[in-house]
């Protein structure tokens, strides 16, 4: 075989970096190393991998239709690495978006080590979890950096395969003495008040920000933020704060309402609703403990039917 393990992580690396400088230091490299590896690939496979504009290097043709290929076998080269040094059994790579990785998974987790058995705080099987944006889950479900990603936002991606998984509910949420809920109380807030309402939103690109543009603008005609946040919590005790409403998972506002820091708001809105998602890579190999796990995630969404 005329090509090495080596070379296609450098060529990964440089794919990930944007240049052989930025690889050579992502890989602890020198930059000589790293463009010879290249060199040497691009010379075995008979073509170059990537257009040169200046020191920055793009994919062309040839190397966007060996990445995918690359990339699934560095995953399978990794756990074979992981079966030889004694880790045999399952370490599963979970990418959970904001909302589902801190208030989500670590519920489901419990439930799941439960039927598997285990003293929880004792045993648990390995796990490697990494919480991030939904976009950021998406790449790295892309670029399999993780085996499975749990998501509230759309993914669009090519070769990820997108399953609907547990129903998410939306509330408008705001502090007891916030005037809009001073004023009407438990009856329904006319949605002129709401339009008018200062709103306390995620950060444009988010998932939440997403559907509440796609679902709330058509109702309320504009959404007036003068305070936006890239953390649900941050939204969360600045509504309990008093500083505006908040439209947030269930699983976000739950002990807040449960201690009447926050209360939800009626309004005429039509329901706020969304499905949280599981993504998978098309060539991504399920092992029998992603298999298990997935097993149990689909089974975790016929229970909430």
């Amino acid at each position: 075989m005329k090509l090495t393990l080596r070379q296609l992580q450098i060529f990964s690396a440089i794919v990930k970096t944007g240049s052989t400088s930025a690889a050579a230091a992502y890989l602890s490299l020198s930059q000589s190393a790293v463009s010879a590896a290249l060199s040497e690939l691009e010379h075995s496979i008979g073509n170059p991998l990537f257009d040169r504009a200046g020191r920055k290097l793009q994919l062309n043709d040839k190397g966007r239709g060996l990445l995918p290929m690359v990339l699934n076998l560095l995953d399978n080269a990794n756990r074979l690495e992981e079966a030889c040094v004694g880790q045999a059994h399952s370490v599963l790579r979970i990418g959970a978006s904001l909302t589902i990785g801190n208030y989500t998974l670590p519920k489901l987790l419990r439930h799941y080590f439960e039927t598997l058995g285990l003293q929880l705080g004792d045993e648990t099987p390995p796990l490697q979890i990494t919480v991030a944006s939904t976009g950021d889950v998406t790449q790295q479900v892309a670029g399999f950096e993780v085996d499975i990603g749990l998501v509230e936002g759309s993914c669009h991606a090519a070769e990820i395969t997108v399953n609907r998984w547990l129903p998410d509910e939306l509330l408008i949420v705001a502090a007891p003495g916030h005037p809009v809920v001073r004023a009407f109380g438990d009856q329904p807030a006319p949605v002129s008040r709401l339009s008018n309402s200062n709103w306390l939103l995620r950060e444009k690109g988010s998932g939440t920000r997403e559907i509440l543009e796609l679902l709330l603008l058509p109702q309320l005609g504009k959404l007036n933020s003068t305070i936006e946040f890239n953390d649900h919590e941050a939204i969360k005790n600045a509504a309990a704060a008093g500083l505006g409403i908040a439209c947030l998972s269930r699983w976000v506002v739950q002990d807040m309402l449960d201690s009447g820091r926050l209360v939800v708001i009626r309004s005429q809105l039509a329901p706020i609703e969304r499905n949280f998602s599981i993504l998978v890579h098309d060539r991504k190999t399920i092992t029998p403990g992603m298999q298990q796990f997935l097993s149990f995630l689909q089974q975790e969404h016929l229970q909430q039917q």
